[in-house]
């Protein structure tokens, strides 16, 4: 127990005992003068032992003996307020018998406190006492709807749930709310409880009753609603998704069940999806920086990069200087090549992503055809570690490589692998080094082993098949493992264009064109605008196949692809 919750127990327990010292009721008078100021004494030092040993060892952190001496304290004075807070510290310290005993005294000294039974019953369950813990909960709802009506009732059924809940041993927890809601069937809090034990229990089909049952009396519970919804998704995460959208549709103003539907729909990467959800949480809450700095990043993964822009700014005037917000409106504006835009955000990030932003400051000078730039740019970034002088040597590698110095990128990797986390990542890119200089074999070798420690890696299986399919070697077994990359990653555009440029090698122009066009629309990258260009060409659409080319030199003047594809059909 922390020092912290300890004081705010202590504060009680002395409250209790300041009050047990004035209505303690004097000690029987006695006709031996000398013995009773002795006899009284006596007991007011006992108290005080037995309060000044409980604080003790509740500061020490002994809990267990705190709540052992303050139930002494409680048995000296029979005070209600100090019996009931000694219970509860019993209690909280799993001393169970101490707990019960206490709760017995408490219960004599207030015969009708709905508190006293449910903490009588509290301690039976602690002794595996099950049924007997089921009679004190039953006659403790009993009182509370006595005395309070049915709002008693639900309230006193909410405070028996939470003493379940906080018990480790589910089973027997489960039997007990089970017999409860048995009795009272009309009450939801209870069928909520037992949905939420029975969850714990993973026990899906009696969660899903109690919860349905929790609906059924009271429909419009957004705290229901969220907890059938986490149910169903351990197992079967369309109905859930499709469960919280029905009963949003029911329940527009359920943000907590919004907000976990929303990023549910983020897990799956729905990304459109996710995007409505937050537009509608972010109207709720317009001053809001963390949701709208979620709608932001969501409007980011949809390409709705206005929205993004406008909500990641919005999100940055309320909380000014966040890196986090600074570093995707830099994203955004390079991606609407405002590049100047871009620098001016980069350059404002601040720890913990001034490294991430530095360098993608330093590359984003490739897109504006300026790699000596770029070179001079990430020369001032400083890699602190391992991790982080990876990234960078990468990063500086790819500016060698569109200077056409691979040699040089080659020995920069060579001399960071040995270091590395990450030497497979480094292989990588060492094997497009050596493809790129014209040292196929070494890069075939490479791939290779990255292939061999990686089978299921659908990035190093569709490099390596592209490399023998653009070498004209081993063609077959190129087209075998680009499948099987396509099958791991379906979305990729990279594989995608291999699949495409597979089929482009070995003659079959038609067939390539789908899955070149689609890797174009999924990502508008020069070279695969270039293959598919040459698919076209060769299918004999030389006029779609010109305007393509022409319209992707004026974005990427510098793609030695495209500008080969255009020389070699006279073009240029």
């Amino acid at each position: 127990m922390t020092q912290g919750l300890w004081r705010a127990a202590a504060s009680m327990l002395v409250v209790g005992l300041l009050a047990a010292c004035a209505t303690v009721a004097p000690p029987p008078v006695v006709h031996h003068v000398a013995t009773a100021p002795s006899s009284k004494a006596h007991r007011q030092g006992r108290l005080f032992y037995h309060v000044l040993l409980g604080d003790i060892a509740g500061q020490q952190g002994r809990l267990g003996a705190a709540a052992q001496a303050f139930g002494e304290a409680a048995r000296e004075t029979g005070n209600l307020g100090l019996t009931r807070r000694s219970t509860l510290l019993s209690l909280y310290a799993r001393r169970y018998a101490q707990a019960h005993y206490l709760a017995r005294l408490w219960l004599s000294l207030a015969p009708k406190s709905a508190s006293a039974r449910e903490a009588l019953a509290d301690a039976d369950l602690g002794l595996n006492r099950t049924q007997a813990a089921v009679q004190q909960f039953e006659r403790a709802l009993a009182q509370a709807a006595a005395a309070q009506g049915s709002a008693g009732r639900a309230f006193a059924f909410e405070h028996i749930a939470t003493l379940l809940l906080r018990h480790k041993r589910v089973p027997p927890t489960l039997m007990v709310m089970q017999a409860l809601t048995q009795r009272y069937p009309k009450d939801p809090i209870g069928a909520y409880a037992l949905a939420d034990l029975a969850r714990q229990d993973h026990d899906q089909a009696t969660a899903l009753r109690a919860i349905d049952a929790a609906l059924a009396l009271k429909p419009d519970w957004e705290g229901a609603a969220v907890l059938k919804a986490r149910i169903l998704w351990s197992a079967a995460p369309r109905r859930a998704l499709a469960f919280s959208a029905r009963f949003l549709k029911s329940n527009p103003s359920a943000t907590r069940l919004r907000l976990d539907y929303a990023r549910r729909l983020v897990s799956l990467e729905y990304w459109h999806r996710a995007l409505a959800q937050f537009r509608v949480i972010a109207a709720a809450a317009p001053n809001d920086a963390r949701v709208l700095y979620a709608a932001g990043l969501i409007a980011l993964r949809s390409d709705d990069l206005g929205l993004a822009r406008s909500y990641l700014k919005r999100s940055l005037a309320l909380a000014p200087g966040d890196p986090r917000a600074e570093l995707y409106l830099g994203e955004i504006a390079q991606k609407q090549n405002r590049f100047a835009r871009a620098h001016y955000y980069y350059a404002r990030v601040g720890a913990p992503y001034r490294f991430t932003a530095s360098m993608r400051d330093g590359l984003m000078l490739l897109q504006e055809s300026a790699p000596r730039l770029a070179w001079q740019r990430l020369a001032r970034v400083a890699a602190h570690t391992p991790a982080q002088i990876t990234a960078l040597a990468l990063a500086r590698n790819e500016v060698l490589m569109a200077m056409g110095h691979y040699a040089q990128g080659l020995a920069l990797l060579k001399a960071v692998t040995p270091k590395s986390p990450h030497p497979n990542v480094l292989l990588y890119a060492r094997a497009l080094d050596e493809e790129k200089s014209g040292a196929v074999a070494a890069a075939e070798q490479d791939l290779e082993h990255l292939v061999a420690a990686h089978p299921h890696s659908a990035v190093a299986l569709n490099a390596l098949g592209y490399t023998y399919i653009n070498h004209h070697q081993h063609e077959k077994r190129g087209m075998a493992l680009v499948r099987r990359a396509l099958a791991l990653d379906p979305k990729n555009p990279d594989i995608l264009d291999s699949m495409g440029w597979a089929y482009y090698r070995t003659g079959h122009p038609r067939l390539a064109l789908p899955y070149l066009r689609r890797a174009f629309l999924l990502s508008r990258d020069p070279t695969i605008a270039a293959h598919l260009g040459a698919a076209l060409w060769r299918a004999g659409e030389h006029g779609r196949a010109l305007r393509l080319w022409r319209a992707a030199l004026t974005k990427a003047p510098h793609n030695a692809v495209l500008k080969a594809e255009l020389a070699k059909h006279s073009a240029l």
